[in-house]
């Protein structure tokens, strides 16, 4: 945590991006009864905006939350590309999905991070304090982002992550497709499988992976998708990612010949 806010001032400038270090202790105080596996921080802005950023899975419990939630999707959509003109069967698989969902709602709700993560964005609406609140993540992270922003109709950003299309009777309260509409978008990076789980998103943006054929899990490693953002789009005035010259990407070129160069930028990082 003790890295985070210098990161913060470089990437925003300083006073203008702040960790809000305190929240979360006082809601979970708050809030005794609540689940509190979930791994999440608070960024407030000048603006009076806030983000609440989820990570991703990282330890074997998170994989195996993640795949108690996304398991039933998962395994129909397995079925589904195994039969032949398996399309066909969209409104079956999409029936039997919520179904299933429907019978492992509750005892889902009890290990799953989601409901730390609703409590927590729904604490913060109540609280006054931010002109805007919005949430974001990456894999698991994305994939609670995207229920917790349905559930309370919040803003979701999420990359790499799973879809809650077709695993939205899993969770309580339900979502529905309008709510998934509405508040969520996904970036979706090239030959990622985990995107592809549970059902197509609904709002959506594709990027290339640049990364080897054979390398199995380097789509959907969050710092290349942030290197592809900004080798696509640019940098703005933000800074580069180092790392990204060593993935492959040529080393950035400066727009108009002004500023530090990407080497000396790395050395004095």
């Amino acid at each position: 945590i003790e890295s985070i806010q210098p990161l913060l001032d470089k990437w925003f400038g300083e006073g203008e991006a702040f960790l809000d270090e305190d929240v979360i202790p006082t809601f979970r105080e708050a809030h005794p009864d609540l689940p509190s596996a979930a791994s999440f921080q608070l960024v407030s802005f000048s603006d009076g905006s806030a983000i609440v950023c989820v990570r991703g899975t990282k330890t074997y419990f998170d994989f195996l939350v993640d795949a108690r939630l996304w398991y039933a999707a998962s395994l129909f959509q397995l079925v589904q590309s195994a039969v032949p003109f398996g399309f066909a069967f969209d409104a079956l698989i999409d029936f039997c999905v919520n179904r299933l969902s429907e019978l492992e709602a509750s005892s889902v709700k009890k290990v799953s991070y989601y409901v730390e993560t609703t409590a927590f964005v729904n604490y913060l609406r109540k609280s006054g304090k931010y002109t805007t609140v919005s949430i974001t993540g990456h894999s698991l992270g994305g994939g609670l982002a995207l229920i917790t922003g349905a559930q309370t109709h919040t803003l979701a950003i999420a990359i790499s992550a799973p879809s809650a299309v077709m695993g939205r009777s899993a969770v309580t309260p339900e979502i529905s497709l309008e709510d998934i509409k509405q508040r969520s978008y996904s970036v979706i990076p090239q030959r990622d499988i985990i995107s592809h789980l549970g059902g197509a998103h609904m709002n959506s943006a594709g990027i290339k992976c640049r990364a080897g054929a054979n390398d199995f899990f380097a789509c959907h490693y969050a710092y290349r998708s942030l290197c592809e953002l900004m080798y696509t789009c640019g940098n703005v005035k933000r800074p580069v990612y180092c790392e990204c010259v060593s993935m492959g990407y040529p080393e950035p070129t400066l727009i108009d010949g002004s500023g530090t160069s990407l080497e000396f930028s790395c050395e004095v990082i």
